[in-house]
């Protein structure tokens, strides 16, 4: 049961001494430092003058403690997607598997063998077994890791064509998430942007036309988050290849998204995969760690080992380069894709390739299990969609379950209490109608989400 001061109400706040020997506050100081209780208490303070009203020691001391516990707490948390978003940006893109997770606990807790030969008992390389697994994965000669895509492209552009020219096809001078723009990008790492081509038909002959002695690079685009469509042109990768080859210029393909495996067979639009670039001819292919590789933030390079090891030697790299976690994590994101499934042990390809019967039966079995008081669940039809700046367009048949409030209570309203669980669920809110699409509930969140329900609905 909560302890009061008994003081009454006032309009003048009360000293930071006073609201410090609150035994709310006194109980607090076993986790948090009293100076640092006390400036918490002086912000709290302050921001009660500026509202004005009555106030007193046992709200100021409620407010503390909340905003101590929102900081203990972290503002990254675990949530459940309820939104059919497969790769949702704001929602940390593509989930890592429980093995990871696991594989993570038994290696990071301690020291690690992040640039140690433990063969040799000398230095080693970081990327030493990604450079083995992706050789194996994909054929690769060499591998570099930044900290994302954007990250790539900037250390391409420094170390292959810093002062020089970098021609790209206007049809592929992208945007991506953030308002980051790929001439921007290639600029500021000393590149002189080439545009050629027209936004929607660019041919070999524009590239041919292009190379003089400062041409540096040409760079390919993958366009992952939009798509032009009608009177269009550009050129085959073979074409670019070959006049690469002539030219005696490096051809670095920009692919963005980083599929692995042949999405057509798993019933999704197709798309390049990194193998098939590199097999086609590219020097350099770069891609995501976090779309549809299903990995985590990074930006990966892969290809011939000279121009690899350029890149490597560049001092920028030193800057971009990803620190242990991000090298565990793609280590065991990669030994994913040895399975005989792939698309059954990364959670993202798990969640695009779930049928829509499986969906509908979750769903149904969910409403049939949870009859949460306050609520009323029923199973609905949903549309579900890739994100993250991949396969632009593509929607994805799904089910969830519509949850209905009491009367009185807006769905707008119902989404904010959802949010504000102790495990947030973020739901669609469309047509006044709050929506859980179950392709991206992961079928072990389901307990959660129950329970999730079950506290809201006793609250309304």
């Amino acid at each position: 049961m909560q302890e009061k001061s008994k003081e009454a109400p006032s309009q003048r706040p009360p000293q930071v001494d006073k609201v410090l020997r609150h035994p709310l506050l006194e109980q607090e100081q076993k986790r948090i430092r009293r100076e640092y209780l006390a400036e918490l208490t002086r912000r709290e303070l302050a921001r009660l003058r500026e509202k004005g009203g009555e106030v007193d020691v046992d709200s100021i001391a409620c407010a503390v403690v909340v905003k101590a516990k929102e900081l203990l707490r972290g503002g990254i948390r675990r949530v459940i997607n309820g939104t059919g978003v497969i790769l949702n940006t704001n929602l940390g893109r593509a989930p890592l598997a429980g093995e990871i997770v696991e594989r993570l606990a038994r290696t990071l807790p301690g020291y690690c063998s992040l640039e140690f030969d433990l063969d040799t008992g000398k230095r080693g390389e970081r990327t030493e077994l990604l450079e083995e697994l992706l050789s194996v994965l994909i054929g690769s000669e060499a591998v570099v890791v930044v900290n994302n895509n954007a990250a790539a492209v900037m250390l391409a552009v420094s170390a292959l064509a810093h002062g020089k020219e970098v021609v790209v096809s206007r049809g592929e001078l992208i945007e991506i998430g953030g308002s980051f723009r790929l001439p921007d990008v290639v600029v500021s790492a000393g590149g002189i942007l080439r545009e050629v081509g027209t936004t929607n038909r660019t041919r070999v002959a524009d590239y041919q036309q292009a190379v003089n002695a400062a041409t540096g690079m040409f760079l390919r685009c993958h366009r992952s988050n939009f798509e032009i469509t009608g009177f269009t042109e550009q050129p085959t990768l073979s074409e670019l290849v070959s006049l690469s080859a002539n030219s005696g210029i490096p051809l670095v393909e920009d692919l963005g998204s980083g599929a692995l495996v042949e999405l057509a067979p798993l019933g999704l639009r197709d798309e390049p995969t990194v193998t098939s670039v590199l097999q086609a001819g590219a020097d350099l292919v770069l891609f995501s760690g976090d779309k549809l590789l299903g990995g985590v933030q990074a930006g990966i390079v892969v290809g011939k080992k000279a121009l690899v090891q350029r890149l490597r030697k560049h001092p920028i790299y030193r800057a971009l380069r990803a620190d242990k976690l991000i090298v565990a994590i793609l280590e065991g994101v990669f030994a994913q894709y040895l399975a005989p499934s792939p698309q059954s042990a990364i959670p993202a390809l798990r969640m695009a390739t779930a049928s829509t019967e499986c969906l509908r039966q979750r769903a149904e079995d969910f409403v049939a299990l949870n009859k949460p008081i306050g609520l009323r669940l029923a199973v609905v039809a949903a549309t579900s969609t890739f994100g993250g700046g991949t396969l632009p367009g593509e929607t994805l048949p799904s089910f969830g379950i519509e949850i209905a409030p009491p009367q009185k209570v807006t769905a707008d309203k119902l989404a904010g209490l959802l949010r504000k669980a102790e495990i947030p669920v973020v739901p669609i809110v469309q047509d006044g109608k709050v929506i859980i699409d179950f392709r991206t509930v992961q079928p072990e969140e389901e307990p959660l989400l129950a329970q999730v329900l079950a506290d809201v609905g006793k609250m309304l």
